[in-house]
């Protein structure tokens, strides 16, 4: 088989965990194809490389040492020999994560580079800044959805790390995020803005007007996913006038000062229990290695 190497990574911010939500809605609505019949574990669904995140939010940054290390797209990404013994404790996280994910047959994976952590950084703070393009039915739903769009790397000047990782057979993209955390009144703030958001508006429906004036409308819903994290959320978006659906599983914890995140984004085979179960042993590993 011949192995598809993912593009280069054009971090966009938060586009699992939330900004997917927001600035990611004026782009298509997701993968094209459904599961092949007869497919056999997560890895054997259409056939996707890592995507890299729309134009949205999520970022990490460290200026001396490299972070993760960019992938070459077909194994673990990360540092490796003497590399990974000086690697920072968010660096061996996501190394420890991206390989356990490599066992389950997500072998393509891409690194974020300093430089795109700290621009997802920038452009999440920019967009947070003016959200006036989104629009959310009832409107009293557009705070709790536009607290979402965060995830680990855009804490501020974190050393912070993120991979994602997809494979030849799976139309979506995994994510793993891992970041040290100086104030951990942050993190519990976006974990009582997940419950919020599940609580108070778990259908709502949103309309995006991108720079162009062009505008596209979502149907959303949220729930908890049945995962053991500090946080396990499932959420849908659906284009208003029909059209495929996009699914995002994402389990968030805390351990030895730092927050982890894994993300699935694809089709609703990624709020199964299968993918449950990986998500929930991706996020063991990184929490395992801090």
């Amino acid at each position: 088989m011949t192995t598809r190497h993912p593009a280069r990574l054009a971090l966009a911010g938060t586009a699992l965990a939330g900004a997917v939500l927001l600035a990611a809605c004026s782009a298509p609505a997701g993968p094209a194809a459904s599961s092949a019949p007869g497919s056999s574990g997560p890895a054997s669904s259409a056939a996707a490389a890592p995507t890299p995140a729309t134009a949205d939010p999520h970022g990490t940054a460290g200026a001396s040492a490299p972070s993760s290390g960019p992938g070459d797209g077909t194994g673990p990404a990360g540092a490796s020999g003497d590399a990974a013994a000086d690697a920072r404790a968010d660096q061996r996280a996501v190394r420890a994560a991206s390989e356990r994910a490599a066992s389950f047959g997500f072998t393509n994976q891409v690194a974020a580079t300093d430089e795109e952590i700290a621009r997802t950084r920038e452009e999440n703070r920019l967009r947070r800044a003016n959200t006036a393009g989104t629009t959310v039915d009832p409107a009293r739903c557009k705070a709790p959805l536009t607290a979402v769009d965060w995830s680990p790397i855009l804490l501020p000047d974190a050393d912070a790390s993120r991979v994602d990782f997809g494979s030849e057979g799976f139309a979506g993209t995994g994510t793993v995020e891992v970041a040290a955390v100086e104030d951990p009144r942050v993190v519990r703030e976006h974990l009582a803005d997940v419950e919020r958001l599940v609580a108070d508006c778990p259908e709502l429906r949103m309309t995006v007007t991108d720079q162009d004036r062009q505008r596209s409308t979502f149907d959303f819903t949220a729930r908890d996913s049945a995962a053991d994290a500090d946080s396990a959320l499932v959420w849908t978006r659906t284009p208003a006038g029909g059209g495929a659906a996009t699914t995002a599983q994402v389990l968030i914890s805390q351990a030895g000062g730092h927050v982890v995140m894994v993300s699935f984004l694809g089709r609703a085979e990624v709020a199964g229990e299968e993918f449950t179960t990986i998500a929930e042993q991706l996020l063991a590993a990184a929490e395992g290695a801090l």
